[in-house]
């Protein structure tokens, strides 16, 4: 999903001929796009063949999208007209829209969490109640009248309110969201904290601070991993004191003095946010800036995170510079010694130009704001990194000149090592034999999905035995597989012979979980085929389930596994 345009037109491009059919299909809703074969191609919602996106009842506003999921699948958006929040539903993986409201409150900037069935959470920064959280419980048809608050004062002074996405702990029933500290005269210049509440409380609680000091963006981010141990990642904003910053000059966007090399850092957090870990650094260009960074979780300690970089110094607000999208794979994240990858995720830069953070009045200066204020990643459903970004490299078809709008890039990762499930990101999606989930894998920003940590509760006893029947894809035959509970590769032995010694046969593969703890744990399955296609299966299932529900499927114990012929 994505910003309509509306308010990221840059003037300069204006007189090409992309802009007209961009006029043409404006409808003052957010775009969406959907994708069916793991993002190599991609469609754009159109209801009913009218160019809007979903029934104009139900969804008003061109700006400031966001999308989240709850419990039952349900996933939801949400756009602004700069005087309502809209909010809005899909049952079927977002090709049609069926529920909603175009006034879920007033607000500005809103966020979205999904909780149980049917229900969401937005926040929002409103008129009349300050940063607040307004609850639905119909899929979106209706929102409440009262919001829940997240803003105040702390002791000293110092005060908070709600920044950012937040995110509903489903194992804990609670909500966390972001939250910026300032002083009485500044806005976020005393750092980064976190709020947490719980089903039934009056208002957010605020927590500890994750980091004390001005960052750039316009907010944070945060993570959960299948542990629920909560990432913040943000970047810093060292200036030199010299009043010769973009916020210095008209229109006076940024912070004063010109920019100094910053640096995208990270906390976790093993108690929701009470306390924190050091910061730790991930990027520190010696003479770049990096900026609006991202981040999601997969399974314990394994997070990725992305973000901007330009290829000089410059105060990006006002100065021009190529600016490139990185993206770090980080694994032991809940340590104090993280291995950190980081790539060049496109490997060519995406942008040429400044980088406008004044919001609507970007428009009436003439700055370029196309990049828009964020972009996003998600982990897929191989548990690899998925990236969304704006690209304003590409010219007009016919001028030659700069659009005046950026146009849409995904990326998909195809190497190194998966945030779900373990094994590598080398492959593409197929069905190998395995049996449903148990619930959701994958899920944008970790929050449960797929891990291999037994939860707190009752003590149970899984007494769980299952046979996975694994096959090829259609028209292929096996050459050989490799397996993954909960990250942990699982040796497959077949009375001594070696699996890709049985190709083209179908196997089936006995599991034993009994004697196994209460949890939820990934089952991945790599495979090559006769042709060297690379393909994934993976699933998550859970042990002791409720009474009267399916038992879970798989563990993170060590075994082994026959093969039947």
């Amino acid at each position: 999903t994505s910003h309509e345009g509306t308010t990221h037109l840059y003037q300069p491009g204006l007189a090409t001929s992309s802009v007209l059919p961009f006029l043409i299909g404006y409808r003052d809703q957010v775009n969406m796009w959907t994708s069916e074969d793991d993002g190599k191609t991609w469609q754009i919602v159109n209801y009913r063949a009218t160019g809007f996106a979903t029934d104009p009842s139900h969804n008003v506003g061109f700006s400031d999208p966001d999308l989240t999921t709850d419990a039952g699948g349900r996933i939801y958006n949400t756009g602004i007209d700069l005087a309502n929040d809209a909010l809005f539903s899909s049952a079927d993986g977002g090709k049609t829209w069926d529920r909603g409201t175009p006034q879920c409150h007033n607000g500005d900037r809103p966020w979205l969490a999904g909780g149980r069935k049917d229900e969401a959470f937005l926040a929002t920064n409103t008129e009349d109640q300050g940063h607040a959280i307004f609850q639905s419980t119909d899929g979106g048809n209706t929102c409440s009248s009262n919001g829940i608050p997240d803003h105040g004062t702390l002791l000293g002074g110092t005060s908070y309110s709600g920044d950012g996405k937040l995110y509903y702990v489903h194992d804990r029933d609670m909500l966390v969201e972001p939250t910026c500290l300032s002083s009485p005269d500044g806005s976020c210049d005393r750092g980064l904290s976190v709020s947490t509440w719980k089903r039934g409380d009056a208002a957010f609680k605020p927590q500890g601070v994750a980091y004390n000091q001005r960052f750039l963006s316009h907010w944070p981010a945060i993570a959960l991993d299948a542990a629920d141990t909560l990432y913040m990642v943000w970047d810093t904003d060292p200036r030199k004191n010299d009043a010769m910053g973009c916020g210095d000059t008209p229109p006076g966007n940024g912070a004063s003095g010109s920019p100094l090399p910053n640096a995208i850092q990270y906390a976790y957090s093993t108690d929701l946010g009470a306390t924190w870990s050091r910061p730790i650094t991930v990027a520190a260009p010696p003479s770049a800036r990096a900026f609006w960074p991202w981040i999601a979780a997969g399974d314990a300690g394994k997070v990725s995170i992305v973000w901007y970089e330009s290829d000089k110094l410059v105060d990006l607000d006002c100065q021009q510079s190529k600016i490139s999208l990185k993206a770090a794979t980080v694994l032991g994240a809940d340590t104090g010694s993280p291995a950190i990858e980081a790539v060049d995720a496109v490997g060519r830069p995406i942008h040429d130009n400044g980088v406008c953070q004044g919001g609507t009045t970007c428009v009436v200066t003439g700055q370029d704001r196309r990049l828009g204020d964020f972009f996003t990643n998600s982990i897929d459903s191989r548990g690899c990194v998925f990236i969304a970004s704006g690209d304003t490299t590409k010219p007009d078809p016919v001028t030659g000149g700069a659009r005046a709008i950026a146009l849409p890039i995904f990326l998909r990762q195809d190497s190194g090592a998966a945030l779900v499930g373990g094994g590598d990101c080398a492959g593409e999606t197929a069905n190998l034999g395995l049996p449903g989930s148990s619930s959701t894998v994958g899920a944008a920003g970790g929050g449960n999905a797929a891990t291999g940590t037994a939860r707190s509760g009752r003590r149970c006893v899984s007494r769980r035995h299952l046979r996975i029947r694994l096959r090829a894809p259609a028209g292929e035959r096996l050459r050989s597989a490799r397996l993954f509970v909960a990250g942990k590769r699982v040796t497959i032995r077949s009375d001594g012979r070696r699996l890709r010694t049985l190709r083209g046969r179908r196997l089936t593969l006995p599991i034993d979980l009994r004697g196994l703890p209460k949890g939820s744990f990934t089952v991945r399955i790599e495979a090559v085929t006769a042709s060297g296609r690379r393909v994934v299966d993976l699933r998550r299932y859970r042990t002791c389930r409720a009474k009267g529900t399916a038992r879970g499927r798989a563990s993170s114990r060590a075994y082994a596994l026959s093969v039947a012929g």
